[in-house]
């Protein structure tokens, strides 16, 4: 027989949603807004529900309740909260309690919802059937209830759950770690179990890459503050090496899989009603950041990727698309950083408040795309493979993008892909710049080799330069300088290595030059990106933009497709915004499960 769980402040179930899956069963569930209740009730129509304030509970109406094995809360978290952009002593919007602002009375009634999990927990101790897990979400900065944000009303509640004879363990977890989540969503869960019981393995280390070791390893979470290990990831915390103790980068879904391609977007410059002005500052903001960050290029179709990652190819994708809020919830502590480039990143946190849009630039298309393919699901492990050209002369088809890369030879004849966005047909990189090459919508270029006799040859004794038709980037690659390393041309190339015979192609400005790695040295890229780099007004008309829907903000949320949200557009964003990602309740009950059973 499975074990059962009670969901208090179920919402529209995204716990149970996570605890199901994980293989309890909901046994009752209890909200105070009768619209979450029905879109409960329709998901599982198995358990027992009520709709009526917590706080108004009898002791004997919580008596009458059935006993279950794990208790599942989500006390009221906007009042915790610092993401209106305010102190919390003057939150601007109402609470779940009333329909006017709240005030510091409020807000202690808000928070007091807390101390609902205890009078449960109290009461079926005394009935002689604990629960014998309990779990409590709420946003991180709950940690630091209390006056002037000292954390003393945090660590009574804590007390009440140890006087009642619980151990605990608090878990930070970011939503974007539990598989497959594509929103950045920082939570606590204060995972409890009764004494006696074994301690439940809640550590959470994600598949990472770690670029010292060069390798995938299990992520371990590090406090930038051990006395005080409290707070979000990037801020307070990161996933370090457990074998080089080096900072690692764990593999996340991107904002891209929560994205409809299909669905069209207008043209800025062409909107009826033009964005408001901070709004377009906001796009500004985002395109100048993602803009200028150091990228390499992706082999055949594909996107820029951070150089902190390994190399990746990606085949029959879109180009991508930024992420961002443009309504509501849009405090920046700093300018642009809620801007998320959509192929390599998870959407920012979503809220109860229908406020993300999709910005695509003009490279990019919205529109339908019979060869779409969905984004890997984690950055560090895509091995998809690219186009792969033969240009000895001849087109040929050999190496698609099911096939595995074939063998790179040192012969003169052979040349690599890369992204661009002209059109064109194929061409011989051996006799001339070969022409775009075109596979669906899918734009690539030749880069040329070292092969004598053209115009733009390269002498042999240079490294080897960009073909950039409009593309000023580059990418590392090695070349042969005559004979003398005793290759022959039916040989694979020899391994790049630090030694002369072997150059690198460096990034170079609009106004500047392939540098020789063997004389020069590589130029400083500003921050505020390459020299003459200017973002102009026609530059964001030129983009499109559209709001998120409603399927793809239970995307980002990694609701099933099938699971139903009753209600009309505000109250059915009000309960995914409010929801708890599924696969972060999944994870922590299913450790549960492993010491309860």
């Amino acid at each position: 027989m499975s074990a059962t769980f009670t969901d208090l402040f179920c919402g529209a179930g995204g716990s149970s949603d996570g605890a199901e899956t994980a293989g309890a069963e909901a046994k009752l569930a209890l909200n105070h807004w009768d619209r979450a209740i029905e879109t409960h009730a329709t998901n599982f129509p198995h358990a027992d529900h009520e709709c009526n304030d917590v706080a108004a509970l009898t002791t004997g109406r919580i008596r009458a309740y059935p006993f279950t094995d794990i208790f599942i809360a989500s006390p009221e978290c906007t009042n915790h909260s610092l993401a209106k952009g305010s102190r919390r002593k003057k939150p601007q919007v109402g609470s779940l309690f009333d329909d006017g602002p709240a005030g510091d009375a409020e807000q202690d009634r808000s928070r007091a919802t807390m101390h609902d999990v205890w009078r449960f927990a109290d009461i079926k101790l005394q009935q002689g059937r604990p629960y014998k897990a309990i779990i409590v979400e709420n946003v991180v900065d709950a940690f630091k209830w209390g006056p002037n944000d000292d954390g003393t009303m945090f660590q009574a509640w804590l007390g009440f759950g140890k006087a009642l004879g619980y151990e605990f363990e608090i878990v930070y977890l970011n939503s974007m770690f539990a598989v497959a989540v594509p929103q950045s969503r920082d939570r606590m869960y204060v995972v409890w179990w009764l004494k006696g019981i074994r301690r439940p393995n809640l550590k959470v280390e994600p598949l990472s890459w770690c670029a010292g070791c060069e390798r995938l390893v299990d992520g371990r979470q590090s406090w930038k503050k051990p006395s005080l290990p409290w707070g979000r990831y990037g801020a307070q915390y990161f996933y370090s090496c457990p074998d080089c103790n080096g900072a690692v980068l764990p593999g996340v879904y991107p904002a891209a899989r929560a994205i409809d391609w299909t669905l069209p977007a207008e043209r800025i410059g062409d909107r009826a009603r033009p964005l408001a002005p901070n709004t377009r500052k906001r796009i500004r903001r985002g395109l100048e950041k993602l803009a200028t960050e150091p990228f390499e290029i992706r082999l055949g179709r594909g996107a820029p990727k951070p150089l902190t990652l390994p190399i990746v190819s990606l085949a029959s994708d879109h180009n991508p698309a930024m992420v961002m809020p443009v309504a509501g919830n849009t405090f920046e502590r700093t300018p642009g950083n809620r801007a998320r480039d959509s192929e390599r990143h998870p959407c920012d946190t979503v809220h109860g408040t229908l406020d993300r849009a999709v910005v695509v630039p003009p490279m990019g298309s919205v529109a339908a795309r019979d060869a779409h393919v969905s984004p890997a699901p984690t950055q560090p492990t895509t091995t998809r493979p690219a186009l792969v050209v033969h240009p000895g002369g001849t087109w040929s088809e050999g190496g698609s993008v099911d096939e595995p890369l074939a063998t790179q030879t040192a012969r003169e004849s052979k040349a690599l892909v890369m992204a661009n966005r002209a059109h064109g047909v194929p061409g011989a990189a051996d006799q001339e710049p070969t022409k775009t090459v075109m596979t669906g919508e899918t734009l690539a270029v030749v880069m040329r080799n070292n092969q004598g006799g053209a115009e733009m040859s390269t002498p042999t004794h240079e490294p080897i330069r960009t073909l950039t038709r409009g593309c000023h980037q580059s990418l590392v690659i090695p070349y042969q300088s005559g004979n003398e390393t005793g290759i022959s041309d039916r040989d694979p190339t020899p391994t790049l290595t630090t030694r002369d015979r072997l150059a690198m192609v460096v990034p170079f400005t609009r106004n500047g030059r392939p540098r020789d790695v063997d004389l020069d040295v590589n130029p400083t890229m500003a921050a505020q990106g390459p020299p003459g780099f200017v973002l102009r007004e026609e530059d964001i008309d030129a983009c499109q933009f559209r709001m998120f829907q409603l399927h793809e903000i239970a995307a980002a949320m990694a609701f099933d497709s099938d699971y139903v949200v009753l209600g009309n557009k505000r109250e059915r964003m009000a309960q995914y915004g409010n929801a708890v990602t599924p696969p972060a309740m999944e994870l922590l009950v299913s450790r549960v499960l492993e010491v309860i059973a």
